[in-house]
């Protein structure tokens, strides 16, 4: 090969390598089109978050509920006399751990076969999240005497 042709290849190289560095990078239209898919992604990730947050607030709400009226009902189970028949309601004060909470507790008598009668109480929670207000009630049946 002589010097001619060399440096006639050389050129020819040159050229080809310039024209690639001018195709490299993005138009505008491809990132439009990965900044529009980047927003789609984060409003999706967004939504999940903040139902996530919802769905998380409104179990510990519910667990709370549970529990609390569970231990009010066993007090009226273990109590060696059974609590008068009564219609009482209210709201936790601000330091109380059920604060925001408002309950409900309802003693009656109740014959649920013929001559068998029992006393039910029955305790309700009511708490508020957003616009809904939501409620939990649980019932325990006690010997009348």
């Amino acid at each position: 090969m002589n010097k001619i042709q060399f440096l006639n290849i050389q050129v020819h190289r040159h050229r080809h390598s310039n024209s690639k560095l001018t195709h490299k990078g993005f138009t505008l239209l491809e990132v439009l089109v990965s900044l529009s898919i980047l927003v789609l992604t984060l409003m999706a990730l967004y939504q999940s978050f903040s139902t996530s947050i919802f769905v998380l607030s409104s179990t510990t709400n519910l667990w709370k509920a549970m529990s609390h009226a569970q231990n009010e009902l066993l007090k009226s189970e273990r109590a060696t006399t059974s609590p008068p028949v009564s219609l009482s309601q209210g709201e936790f004060e601000i330091d109380h751990p059920m604060n925001g909470f408002r309950w409900k507790k309802d003693v009656r008598d109740t014959t649920p076969l013929p001559g068998i009668r029992v006393r039910q109480v029955n305790y309700k929670l009511l708490w508020n999240e957003g616009k809904h207000e939501y409620t939990y009630d649980t019932d325990i049946y006690v010997n009348p005497n």
